[in-house]
């Protein structure tokens, strides 16, 4: 209560000093207007031409997104002000569409922890860039600068050469500002075929949207909204969904239902089936992601803090029951159930897109469990593979027996890539993740972090040959986004407030019932983008992607800060790729 307190108190304090009233009444405002690159963050306060660009050229591959930042900062108030795309033209005629939105500022009340000063891109409590707003007209408020962002998407069938086009600020119908701008298009094709696999936890039960937006879980609103969040989120480039099976963290969603037929217990997919259909169609799915047969406690060191959520018969019926994992109920009930849901994606022509978890982040007093169960995942559903975000520096020779997928935190295994890679020889696979960590010098895609930083993060994956990526936060938000960006992490964290942003990294668009983008979601669709550039390179000339790959990341800690230079390699990735 004392933080969201402190939070309010804050929020009205940066809203009076960045809103505050300036001359009114002027026809025709002094308005200043200028290119900034989209991974400088722009902010209210900034300046007139602040990080202007020298010139408005832009460069992308086909296949690919493009993102421009025009910024604006005017004198007087501005109502009914839009901003929209003209004579936009080039040897290929107009196949590239432009998507216009506003930058939305969200309240980030404190810094990300562990992390020096240098590494932070503006002290916090302060409004942060992050949103992307769909809805126009905005109003421009005076002596503020405000940020407006341009996706430019590029077709696989666009021709190569350059694109001009036009941004044009209107008031009311009438012109007030206007810039051109070249979009260079380069004969370099993103892959149809994404090799990625890119998942963001998302928590889709009552719990979580039902407060938000006022339906309820398995009716039509709710499947709607579903397939609405799919889309944007394919858009995006994720192509897996967690999916809960009898339950999810923060969840009480189970899509596995069951009834007593004869002696025992017949198992329903209809919603299960559903479920997969939905995203299927949105393009998000890729591949399924089965939620984790194991789950804790709020207090992780209280006995028999682990539980399975199995379906049990009382009094002649089915009943979903949580169970000890040591209770030899849970044991009886998980493995019929794990036997007919494998038959079941074998029927549907799904078992080589279904990764099935077993626990999240093992601890070493769970280890002996964890075994027991990737055991019973194993025997119970040959041919699945089974992934866990697993600790890089214990027990990997277990795990080399238990899990086929390994998903290290980013920061953990800086010394043990070797490692890592005779793991893949051995047949398995290695992605990684970010969760809460790692922070100090290393990237992520924290709001106070320089968006840089969350480019490259799929570069990571490129240059340590990891195959995937995982966060925990797709849309674990607070209850007011934006106006609190770092909420607390289940009832019992105790350890201090999250870093801003890493909860979820969408917002909920409640009038549509959808979500909204982030500059940050934006910035890590490119970053996978690019990857897909590095494999196709790959192909070609390893040691040209390799080298390439190096530049930008010299080590985990090492790599590429200023967006001009990232640029400057962004540049010859095309220019290597297009030959």
């Amino acid at each position: 209560m004392k933080a969201s307190i402190c939070r309010t108190l804050i929020f009205a304090i940066l809203v009076s000093i960045l809103l505050a009233p300036g001359a009114r009444g002027v026809d025709a405002p002094a308005t200043s207007h200028w290119f900034v690159d989209s991974l400088t963050k722009v902010f209210p306060e900034d300046a007139a031409l602040k990080n202007q660009l020298v010139k408005a050229d832009f460069l992308g591959a086909r296949n690919s997104h493009v993102s421009v930042q025009w910024v604006l900062r005017t004198r007087q108030r501005v109502a009914d002000a839009s901003v929209e795309v003209t004579g936009f033209q080039g040897s290929g005629g107009n196949s590239i569409t432009a998507q216009v939105r506003a930058v939305g500022y969200v309240v980030v009340s404190s810094n990300t922890y562990k992390t020096p000063s240098s590494e932070i891109i503006h002290p916090a409590p302060a409004l942060f860039p992050d949103v992307l707003l769909e809805k126009f007209p905005i109003t421009l408020e005076p002596d503020k600068t405000q940020a407006i962002w341009i996706t430019l998407s590029i077709p696989s069938e666009a021709k190569p050469g350059e694109y001009r086009g036009q941004l044009v600020l209107k008031a009311g119908g009438a012109e007030i500002a206007r810039n051109p701008f070249t979009l260079r298009v380069a004969s370099a094709t993103v892959p149809t075929q994404q090799t990625l696999k890119v998942t963001n936890w998302f928590y889709l039960s009552d719990r979580q949207l039902r407060g938000t937006y006022g339906v309820q879980q398995l009716t039509e609103e709710w499947w709607t909204l579903l397939g609405n969040l799919g889309r944007v989120m394919a858009e995006h480039r994720q192509n897996m969904i967690s999916t809960p099976l009898t339950g999810f963290y923060f969840s009480k969603l189970a899509l596995i239902g069951a009834h007593v037929s004869g002696d025992g217990l017949e198992y329903d997919f209809t919603n299960f089936d559903r479920w997969v259909d939905t995203f299927q169609k949105a393009g998000l799915i890729g591949s399924i992601e089965g939620s984790h047969v194991l789950r804790r406690e709020d207090d992780p060191d209280a006995p028999a803090s682990l539980k399975v959520d199995v379906y049990v018969i009382e009094d002649g019926k089915a009943a979903l029951k949580e169970l000890p994992a040591d209770d030899p109920r849970a044991e009886a009930g998980l493995r019929p159930m794990l036997v007919a849901l494998r038959r079941h994606l074998e029927e549907k022509g799904w078992m080589g897109i279904y990764y099935q978890h077993i626990l999240d982040e093992v601890g070493e007093k769970e280890m002996p469990a964890y075994q027991k169960y990737a055991a019973i995942v194993h025997e119970a559903m040959p041919g699945i593979r089974t992934m866990d975000a697993v600790d890089a520096r214990r027990n990997l020779d277990i795990y080399e027996k238990s899990c086929d997928v390994w998903v290290p935190v980013l920061a953990s295994f800086d010394d043990l890539v070797p490692r890592l890679h005779q793991h893949v020889k051995n047949g398995g696979e290695v992605w990684f993740y970010t969760c809460l960590f790692p922070t100090g010098k290393y990237a992520n895609r924290f709001i106070d972090f320089a968006l840089v930083k969350t480019r490259l993060l799929q570069w990571f994956n490129f240059r340590y040959d990891l195959t995937g990526f995982l966060h925990w936060g797709g849309n674990y938000w607070s209850p007011q986004p934006v106006l609190d960006t770092q909420p607390l992490l289940g009832e019992s964290w105790a350890t201090g407030i999250i870093p801003p942003g890493d909860a979820f990294i969408v917002y909920p668009d409640k009038e549509h019932k959808s979500i909204l983008s982030s500059i940050r979601l934006e910035a890590m669709r490119e970053s996978i983008e690019d990857y897909e550039l590095l494999r196709v390179l790959e192909k070609r000339d390893p040691a040209a992607a390799r080298a390439l790959a190096g530049k930008a990341i010299r080590t985990f800690t090492d790599y590429v800060r200023a967006p001009a230079e990232f640029r400057q390699l962004h540049s010859q990735l095309l220019e290597e790729t297009s030959k």
